[in-house]
């Protein structure tokens, strides 16, 4: 996936890694290089893949953002995640309905 790898850990949580500080925390003051992001899948609420900028933007439900910043192949980790977050999705209510 170039420059970021996105993988799944344990069913529940994604780990996203940049060795090159290209995964960034959005903040007020600026962004703040980040090498490694774990979280848990249900925690994210929008993926998205900026239109001009080889850039994808995660927002969490605590409202903060993470920018993966000049990406190689952005719509490549735009899909990763989002596969992710539907693999997610799918897995709990299969396991919801076995529970009754």
């Amino acid at each position: 996936m170039g420059n970021i790898q996105v993988r799944n850990v344990a069913g529940s949580f994604l780990e996203i890694t940049a060795d090159d500080g290209d995964l960034k925390r959005i903040t007020i003051d600026g962004n703040i290089p980040c090498r490694r992001l774990f979280i848990k899948i249900s925690d994210i609420t929008s993926v998205s893949c900026k239109a001009n900028d080889n850039d994808v933007i995660m927002t969490l439900k605590n409202g903060v953002e993470y920018l993966l910043d000049e990406l190689d192949d952005p719509t490549e980790i735009y899909s990763e995640v989002c596969r992710q977050i539907v693999v997610e999705e799918y897995e709990e209510k299969i396991e919801s309905k076995s529970d009754y």
